[in-house]
């Protein structure tokens, strides 16, 4: 068994005049029979690293750092060394197999070539061993004899790893292995790691395939643009990211279990350019990179100080664009951020609010993390729109706290509303009653930045104006400009509801069934609109609705509500795929028209328990009499208000490290819930 440690590692591509830096100060440990991933985007330096295990890197590679072997260094080692450890103690499956194959020599001789080139072995010998490796790894004989242009892409990979596996290596280095296959071959590939991880063989699997990583390994590296910005267990990858730019990985991400549609990560980053040449081609001096002077190659790309990502990122402040940034332990886990990784945006904690006699809002317990998009779900009158309108600064509670931005939101109201109202926008329920009938477009547009006083001359609204309505695709002409809310249609009010928010430039949009009123073709349009607009400029977006169709759609994190209080909440996900309580259960069921529960006394509401109880058909006495606690699920982030919540079936214990359970067959609680108090 062999361990790999790699301590600071470096490389730095010359080119010329230009050096790009790929690897910058790399820390990693490889462990025997253990996986660790490394995820990124194209360019974040993965397939460097991998190559700088196996001493392949070109001759314009500059390496600086160690990387040990069980305890031999490799950096800088001779390269008749390198061959003698290449293959029989280090093994690599290169990306883009055939590329990487002799298209002038039959398979089979290719998988021997190793035992002849480093065991001497005969030719004969070599082709058995061979063929009995290619077997192991379902290609039958006839596919050894021929050509790499004569298999398809599922058997060349096949064929890749029986070569990596020939001489039984320690170490294992897999560089995009299931990239283009098909189901089948990709589980089949899973299995060959597996075993060879069971054998206690050290895996490196590169890959941008985070379903696999997530099944597979047991840590996972994220990169971008070489540095390490998140390790962590793999088993979280995609359902408890700390890192923003983690977060827009697995968002990117399709999966059958991923209920939303693909989002994104906003803006490029295609290289980090360590070196500046002067307009002339000479090489700039130090005084000239610091004073800026030499040649700009690419509008966009990474800044010069700070962190790498905060051009990208949903929550970046200014000390972020001029400290460095140290990779440190946060939650068990390492992070690169100045903030501690995803912060939460907005808090609000024991807020409640009635009207009279009557309790709108129970004490909430509720956070949103910046740069997600958390839906809150329910009937109407579960007090959907009552705890946006407290969000948003524009009712105040009777009770509780509300932080924003890690400000007490009534201090900042008391001292400087205008700032606290140009961060956060609102989109209300009936456009066509949230808009002055009375004004013309430009100027439903520009009252925000008006009536705030944030912008004083009149040029910078109205280039604020047609920038905005130019971004939710509509017209900036003058006639258009001229219009009354009367003349338009309700999706171009709608889309002057989505500018007027975001004019202000908010960090959280608050919008309160924003599409209710259209129909299903305008509807589609506004919210693909709307998530492109919160991609782009990295918004929070709370969103209300009573359709959790939708919701699935478009929601990371969801919140089910009802009669005031909070029923679930948890990743779109998991709440979707396996609720935990049954009032989530049934939202569910009526939405896809396939009800199975019996719900008996629809509008009756308990005060005293559980507002689900007198319909549930699985309450007890305790239900009626007193309202559940927060149980927590070990899925991180899911938290149900239940007495006795369902467990999930089929509960993968790898996936989620957790223990499986049986299915609920009417047992009151199980071992994977616990109780927390508010």
């Amino acid at each position: 068994m062999v361990k790999v440690e790699i301590d600071r590692l470096t490389v730095v591509y010359r080119d010329g005049n230009h050096s790009l830096l790929a690897l910058d100060q790399v820390c990693l440990e490889l462990m025997p029979a253990k996986i660790l991933a490394v995820v990124g985007e194209s360019g974040s330096g993965k397939t460097t690293l991998a190559k700088a295990l196996m001493g392949l890197l070109p001759e314009n590679a500059e390496v600086r750092g160690s990387i040990r072997l069980d305890g031999r260094e490799i950096v800088g080692m001779e390269e008749s060394s390198l061959n003698q450890i290449r293959w029989s103690e280090v093994a690599m499956v290169f990306q883009n197999g055939a590329a990487n194959l002799n298209p002038v020599h039959r398979i089979i001789d290719q998988v021997a070539e190793p035992l002849i080139s480093s065991r001497r072995m005969r030719e004969r010998r070599a082709r058995e061993e061979a063929e009995i490796q290619l077997s192991k790894m379902g290609l039958k004989p006839e596919h050894g004899n021929r050509f790499p242009h004569q298999l398809s892409g599922g058997q060349i990979q096949r064929a890749l790893l029986a070569m990596a596996f020939i001489l039984n290596p320690k170490v294992v280095i897999l560089d995009e292995p299931t990239a283009g296959l098909d189901a089948m071959t990709k589980s089949f590939i899973s299995g060959v790691i597996c075993q060879a991880r069971d054998s206690g063989k050290t895996i490196l699997l590169v890959t941008h395939d985070l379903d696999l990583v997530q099944g597979l390994a047991d840590e996972v590296a994220v990169l971008y643009l070489g540095q390490i910005v998140e390790r962590m267990a793999a088993r979280d990858l995609l359902v408890d990211p700390l890192h923003p730019y983690t977060l827009g990985l697995g968002r990117s991400y399709p999966t059958l279990e991923t209920n939303r549609d693909l989002g994104g990560i906003r803006g490029d980053a295609f290289f980090r350019l360590i070196h500046s040449h002067s307009k002339d081609g000479v090489e700039a001096g130090v005084a000239d990179q610091k004073n800026r002077r030499g040649h700009r190659h690419e509008e966009g790309a990474v800044p010069e100080k700070g962190c790498l990502f905060q051009r990208r990122c949903t929550q970046a402040i200014e000390a972020c664009s001029r400290e460095t940034v140290p990779l440190e332990k946060v939650e068990g886990r390492e992070v690169r951020c100045l903030r501690g990784g995803i912060v939460q945006i907005l808090e609000l904690h024991g807020v409640c609010k009635s009207y009279d006699t009557v309790a709108a809002l129970h004490p909430i317990e509720l956070t949103v993390r910046a740069g997600e998009v958390f839906c809150l779900v329910g009937e109407t009158g579960s007090g959907k729109t009552t705890l946006a309108m407290i969000a948003a600064g524009l009712f105040k509670p009777d009770k509780g706290r509300r932080i924003f931005e890690g400000r007490d939101m009534d201090e900042w109201i008391s001292q400087d509303y205008p700032s606290l109202a140009g961060r956060i926008g609102v989109i209300y329920q009936n456009p066509a009653e949230s808009v002055s009938h009375r004004l013309p477009v430009y100027d439903i547009v520009a009252e925000p930045l008006r009536i705030q006083g944030r912008v004083r001359e009149e040029r910078e609204v109205r280039d604020r104006v047609l920038r905005v309505l130019t971004e939710v695709r509509l017209s900036t002409d003058q006639e258009f400009l001229r219009r009354y809310p009367h003349e338009l249609n309700m999706g171009a009010i709608q889309r002057i509801c989505l500018a007027r928010a975001l004019a202000v430039s908010p960090a959280l949009l608050i919008a309160d069934e924003p599409t209710s009123a259209l129909d299903p073709s305008i509807q589609a349009k506004v919210l693909k609109l709307l998530l492109d607009l919160q991609i782009e400029k990295g918004l929070t977006l709370l969103f209300i609705t009573h359709n959790i169709g939708l919701a699935r759609k478009i929601a990371d994190r969801i919140g089910v509500m009802l009669a005031g209080r909070l029923m679930e909440v948890g990743s779109a996900t998991d709440l979707i795929s396996h609720p935990s309580h049954p009032y989530t259960r049934l939202l569910i069921e009526s939405a896809s028209g396939r009800r199975k529960s019996r719900v008996t006394g629809e509008g009756e509401i308990s005060q005293t328990g559980c507002p689900f109880a007198p319909r549930c058909e699985l309450a007890e006495e305790i239900c009626v009499r007193q309202y559940p606690k927060r149980m927590a699920h070990q899925s991180r982030g899911h938290f149900v208000w239940c007495h006795f919540p369902e467990e999930r079936e089929n509960f993968d214990p790898r996936r989620r490290g957790a223990i499986p359970s049986p299915k609920y067959a009417g047992a009151r609680g199980n071992d994977l819930m616990r109780k927390e108090e508010l």
